[in-house]
């Protein structure tokens, strides 16, 4: 043990034995009071109290919870930390455990099943209290089988392995009505650049697309669409691909807010603007979009009602209400209707036009795309 005269300044490697030998009374005694045992008098927890504050000592939550058989923090595994909707997510999720009285572990999985399995066992090996995830495509049984049984919340896809309730975006309804705008006002050529069918919000927001279609009685072409990463680079490449077919499409509409970012500097290289040249929905509603000009219409995002409503859901469960365990929460998106979609027979859209959208895009196909039917 440390010699405890020289104990003057707050130290965080400080232990319960130096509090004891500081204050000349055993370990136990100590142990007591910071845990407010009522056998132990006032005095005694003050002078402990005291201690603690001037020599910086902080208990050590991995001990005190493989005493308990319970720990203390929630989980929150998501795929990334740059697209918007985790970014707030976190902060909220945060939030809302810290005034919950309940630390929050973050962690990025980067959607690789291997990572996650990785993040899971190290946060029951910490015995946490209940996780948020963000399932990968990829989720493996080891994983499913970690999670069994544990408060748990899917938070913006869903997993076959897992049974847990969950928490997204209605997908399918957003594009839907986007692709139903377009079609309104008189586009047929629409083209589709979403994430990939194996994930849930991949395949919800396609079969928007689809429906759309049907409900109109219109043919969807299957070569206008384009499914792949959740990338900028891949949309890029995706659009360009499109604006080089014999017959481009004179509408897109994008799957997610890196796609929407990616369309647009294939837009740019192509030399088109939009909605002269093609008309564009984008997905997400970042503060740039409406100071693009002539400002994006979108499928706006409900992020802070789905963070929230996934922090409610876990809250509930650790609380052992009796609908803790509440199924699939879909929360509806909002249309942002502004400047990018205009109706076809008013659009500019020249012979000159069209012979720049293909010199300008390249022939190339776009890498990981694939054609869906």
């Amino acid at each position: 043990m440390r010699k405890t005269s020289k104990l003057t300044v707050a130290d965080p490697s400080v232990t319960i034995k130096d509090i004891a030998g500081h204050l000349g009374i055993s370990h136990s005694t100590v142990s007591r009071a910071l845990s407010d045992h009522p056998y132990t008098n006032a005095e005694t927890k003050a002078k402990v109290r005291q201690a603690v504050e001037k020599l910086g000592y902080v208990p050590n939550a991995a001990a005190r919870s493989l005493r308990s058989d319970k720990g203390s923090l929630v989980g929150l595994i998501l795929p990334d930390i740059h697209n918007e909707l985790f970014t707030v997510t976190a902060q909220i999720v945060s939030h809302r455990c810290l005034k919950n009285g309940t630390p929050m572990v973050l962690a990025v999985s980067e959607d690789d099943s291997a990572a996650e399995l990785n993040h899971v066992t190290a946060l029951r090996q910490a015995r946490t209290l209940g996780i948020i995830l963000t399932p990968t495509p990829g989720l493996t049984e080891k994983t499913a089988s970690l999670l069994h049984g544990l408060p748990l919340v899917q938070y913006s896809r869903r997993h076959p392995k897992l049974s847990a309730p969950s928490v997204s975006v209605d997908g399918e309804r957003g594009v839907l009505v986007a692709t139903e705008h377009l079609l309104q006002i008189g586009h047929r050529r629409i083209a589709y650049v979403g994430m990939e069918s194996d994930k849930s919000t991949g395949a919800e927001r396609l079969a928007g697309y689809v429906k759309a279609h049907q409900k109109a009685g219109e043919d969807n072409d299957p070569a206008l669409r384009r499914l792949g990463t959740s990338h900028p680079d891949f949309a890029r490449a995706a659009v360009a691909d499109l604006l080089n077919l014999p017959d481009p499409p004179t509408a897109l509409i994008l799957g997610s807010n890196a796609l929407t970012v990616g369309a647009l500097k294939a837009l740019r290289h192509a030399g088109l603007e939009t909605p002269h040249d093609i008309s564009l929905i984008g997905w997400g509603d970042s503060s740039w979009f409406s100071l693009w000009r002539p400002g994006i219409t979108t499928i706006g995002m409900p992020t802070v009602e789905m963070a929230e409503a996934a922090a409610s859901q876990l809250m509930r469960q650790l609380s052992n209400e009796p609908d803790g365990a509440a199924g699939h929460v879909a929360i509806e998106p909002t249309f942002v209707l502004r400047g990018t979609t205009a109706p076809l027979e008013g659009a500019r859209r020249t012979k000159g036009s069209r012979r720049r959208a293909r010199s300008g895009s390249g022939k190339a196909r776009a890498p990981g795309s694939r054609l869906t039917t």
